[in-house]
């Protein structure tokens, strides 16, 4: 009798200290989510690639920078112009190394890895004049190289084909172009005149803007994106287990645009941000910033549309480290949800909060004033949002969760 009460003691002893521990565990949790900034950790990986393979992966991915682990002072000191509160100052080390891509992700690349109806940018067609007219229903139009262009007018679809042409890599419309309205009662809709211009054998071309930074995207397909990329990649062996094709962290983004850099930006010296050398608004003088010494000549410079990535002749320099247009052009998504920063004397590997309502967006963009664009400006929006401004940058990485 005396051997089964000390049984049922100490069985009782393990039950209980199991449920103490369990609700340490949870009490931990909640109270990071009741403050809605909790930055947990992210988990170590099991494995890291060899200096071999790093070597070939650096090989392999020619247009991604690989950027080694390292520490730098996140956010903005106090004194910088036009600073927000959310931007406080604060050291960050990244113990990994991770790869960043040279552009921004386009339109061409997008489309590679999905079908039609996810494709970006309008359907581009060579038609011989007799192909126009057959789907035209119409005689006497002249062929030559069209995109069919899809717009909404009083509620109503309207169909066109316009000229284009093609300048460094990239379909642009010909602003002086043939343009032909589609009315054609047996093709009613935009979806029946593509399947009867692939039934007559029409030349697909290509899609207009192929080379433009991929805009409207949520940040729920941007990682879709980047699933189906390091799924494609490890079956093709470019990249090896456990790397990730993912978006960058906050931190990691801003590590990559300061290139080493502890000025308002990482271009040059740090010291200026104009039309000249990124694509912002810099169409007056208090939308820029320039503290180059003895430099008192302003050029009003607004491009007012986002730029094509041109890989053999950019349009903006790099920042120190080989990376192009961290700057304005297009925002950015990043990894993280947007909140206070850790309150931590140095953050290592920091991914944000565990819960939240948006995610972070970085760089500014063409439409951004210098300001906005600073290499600690941070903005955020909902994770459905798909802005004409907001675009993508990979990272290949270690998993971050």
């Amino acid at each position: 009798m005396k051997v089964i009460k000390t049984k049922m003691y100490l069985l009782l002893k393990c039950i209980l200290l199991f449920f103490l521990v369990k609700l340490s565990l949870f009490g931990s949790l909640c109270l990071g989510r009741v403050e809605g900034i909790s930055h947990l950790p992210p988990k170590e990986p099991r494995n890291m690639i060899s200096d071999l393979e790093m070597k070939e992966l650096d090989r392999k991915k020619a247009n991604f920078v690989r950027i080694d682990s390292g520490s730098f002072t996140m956010g903005s000191p106090t004194h910088e112009y036009r600073r927000n509160q959310d931007e406080e100052s604060h050291q960050v080390v990244i113990s990994k190394p991770f790869w960043m891509s040279k552009f921004e992700l386009t339109n061409r690349e997008w489309n590679q890895e999905f079908d039609e109806d996810f494709k970006k940018g309008d359907p581009i067609f060579s038609l011989s004049d007799n192909q126009l007219d057959e789907v035209s229903g119409t005689i006497g139009r002249v062929g030559g190289v069209y995109a069919v262009l899809q717009y909404w007018e009083k509620e109503a679809e309207k169909i066109e084909f316009h000229q284009v042409f093609k300048q460094n890599g990239n379909w642009e419309l010909a602003k002086s172009g043939r343009t032909y309205p589609f009315k054609n009662p047996k093709l009613a809709a935009f979806d029946d005149l593509i399947e009867k211009l692939d039934q007559i054998h029409c030349k697909r071309a290509g899609r207009l803007d192929e080379s433009m930074p991929v805009t409207r995207v949520s940040y729920s397909q941007a990682v879709s994106y980047c699933w189906a990329l390091t799924t494609k990649w490890r079956k093709e062996k470019i990249i090896p287990q456990p790397l990730v094709v993912r978006l960058p962290t906050e931190a990691e983004w801003e590590y990559a645009c300061r290139a080493g850099n502890s000025g308002f930006c990482g271009l040059g010296e740090g010291n200026w941000l104009t039309g000249e050398n990124a694509n912002i608004d810099g169409s007056k003088k208090n939308y820029i910033l320039d503290e180059r010494p003895g430099r008192n000549l302003f050029v009003p410079l607004n491009r007012g549309s986002v730029s094509a990535i041109n890989q053999e002749s950019p349009k903006y320099p790099a920042n120190a480290w080989g990376i192009y247009d961290m700057h304005g052009n297009v925002m950015e998504w990043c990894y993280d949800y947007y909140g206070p920063y850790p309150k931590y004397d140095k953050a290592v590997n920091p991914i944000g909060p565990v819960m939240g309502t948006a995610r972070v967006v970085r760089g500014g963009s063409f439409y951004r004033t210098a300001q906005e664009s600073r290499s600690a400006s941070r903005a955020a929006y909902e994770d459905s949002y798909r802005g004409s401004e907001i675009g993508i940058r990979l990272v290949i990485g270690y998993p971050l969760r």
